[in-house]
């Protein structure tokens, strides 16, 4: 692409797709006792390749707020419009994360407040309003603020009750004030932290922010591929220098984490600029850009669906019966030797329906933004 940017890039569609695709594959394992360690999360410091996956869908909801927002025609007029199309999409994104929280049962007494869409929607506002105000060299002035910032605080600041600064995984800031705002609202799987908490919501903004420049980046049309990947290089290295002394950790959206999952996300973005944009090897992307086209739409019915199917108790002769999902997975599964490979090929069954639906939705090109 040696002009400025005219119309969707497929690279961004492919590598959005890529995300939503392990997304749906993590977080849908046949048995939760047999999984593969790159499909799960790190239960503290370190990272695993699912670790990646939310943040770089965050540093791409940034690539395509510079590609489809247009700061100069925002400033020049229809500013209210403009921002009232953004905090609808906003609110939406908010609501349909809480539906999905409280889905099937609607305890409110301890429905989780944060969430995935919500994390997505605060970022994007954020992004959104940053973008249009700020220079580059303004961006990385916020990006650099926040990361220095966000690790003085967690590195420094006592935690009230126990007197000392701490970044253990019962006791840290993070948790201390999810626990005093949110109270019983949060994640609650033997955690006292929410990994979309509030104050790893910042650092999270961040990793939006380097897609913005990225994404300017590939607007403009400009060369410089070599000099972008070798950024995005110097920042994984930096997260990892950093990792010795303030660790790499992603249930808190540590300053580390965010320049090595950030860096990474440039330097995979520009690959497959150079290859799909560039060289125009698109043949192999195509089923990514299927589910790159309606993302946010597939994650939702895939967490809909995951959740009825958990919902809906088949009888079996015990007392509660069976949950339909493990019913289907033991008929269609039952037999197999390995159980991490029969774990994996239900995660891989379900990521095939819902990419049929995403096929469906891109042949009759309907795009549903949420």
């Amino acid at each position: 692409m040696s002009e400025a940017y005219k119309g969707r890039l497929i690279s961004v569609d492919c590598m959005r797709g890529l995300v939503i695709a392990w997304m749906i594959l993590a977080n849908n394992p046949g048995d939760y006792l047999h999984v593969y360690q790159e499909l799960t999360h790190t239960p503290w410091n370190g990272w695993t390749a699912t670790d990646f996956v939310f943040p770089l869908f965050l540093f791409i909801v940034g690539v395509s707020v510079a590609l489809s927002v247009n700061r100069e025609t925002v400033r020049a007029g229809g500013v209210i419009h403009f921002w009232r199309k953004v905090f609808r999409r906003s609110a939406i994104l908010i609501a349909i994360g809480l539906l999905e929280n409280a889905y099937p049962y609607f305890d409110m007494a301890s429905l989780r407040i944060p969430g995935v869409l919500q994390r997505i929607a605060l970022v994007y506002l954020a992004v959104v309003w940053l973008h249009v105000r700020l220079q580059n060299k303004g961006i990385v002035a916020v990006v650099v603020a926040v990361l220095v910032g966000y690790w003085a605080l967690m590195a420094f600041v006592p935690i009230p009750g126990i007197g000392y600064p701490s970044m253990d995984s019962h006791a840290n800031l993070e948790a201390w004030l999810d626990q005093v705002m949110l109270h019983n609202h949060i994640w609650q799987y033997d955690t006292q932290w929410d990994p979309e908490g509030i104050l790893s919501t910042f650092p999270a903004m961040t990793l939006g922010l380097i897609g913005v420049l990225v994404g300017r980046w590939l607007r403009s049309g400009k060369p410089g591929m070599l000099r972008a990947f070798v950024l995005g290089l110097g920042m994984v290295l930096t997260g990892l220098l950093w990792h010795e002394w303030y660790p790499i950790n992603r249930s808190i959206c540590t300053s580390s984490f965010v320049l090595f999952v950030g860096g990474f996300g440039v330097m995979l973005l520009v690959a497959c600029h150079w290859l799909i944009d560039r060289r125009g090897k698109t043949a192999w992307a195509k089923p990514f850009v299927i589910m790159g086209v309606n993302p946010l739409a597939i994650y939702v019915v895939a967490e809909f669906v995951s959740a009825t199917l958990y919902w809906i108790k088949i009888p079996d002769g015990r007392p509660g019966g069976i949950h339909l999902q493990a019913y289907l997975f033991k008929a269609l599964f039952a037999g197999w030797t390995y159980s991490y490979l029969a774990s994996l090929s239900w995660s891989a069954l379900f990521l095939l329906v819902m990419f049929l639906g995403a096929w469906a939705l891109y042949a009759r090109r309907i795009v549903v933004k949420l």
